[in-house]
């Protein structure tokens, strides 16, 4: 995948199972057929039928995107977590973009 070819990118922070990553250490970019997430030189690649359900997530200060997905070699509890300024504004924004490729979004 090339960066080039992301429809949409967002920076924020992640939970990879018990890691928490704050802003602005981690990248959520949204391509046609997959979700890329990068957080500390690492890169967790999503494809479409890899992924099993797109939610909100709430955290104590913030909000974020919950993944839930089905590569068993990947962690099993990722969350991308919007700018917490703002934070409103940019996940609605995000849910808006993931929308608009298809994706569908739980609350």
């Amino acid at each position: 995948m090339h960066e080039d070819n992301a429809a949409f990118s967002q920076i924020g922070g992640a939970r990879i199972n018990l890691m928490n990553v704050t802003y602005p250490y981690a990248e959520l970019s949204i391509f046609r057929n997959a979700l890329r997430l990068t957080c500390l030189d690492r890169e967790y690649v999503f494809l479409r039928g890899n992924i099993i359900a797109l939610a909100k997530y709430r955290g104590l200060f913030s909000t974020g995107l919950n993944i839930r997905h089905s590569v068993p070699t990947y962690p099993e509890f990722i969350v991308f977590w919007v700018n917490i300024f703002g934070w409103r504004s940019r996940y609605a924004m995000l849910k808006k973009q993931l929308q608009a490729f298809g994706y569908e979004v739980n609350e």
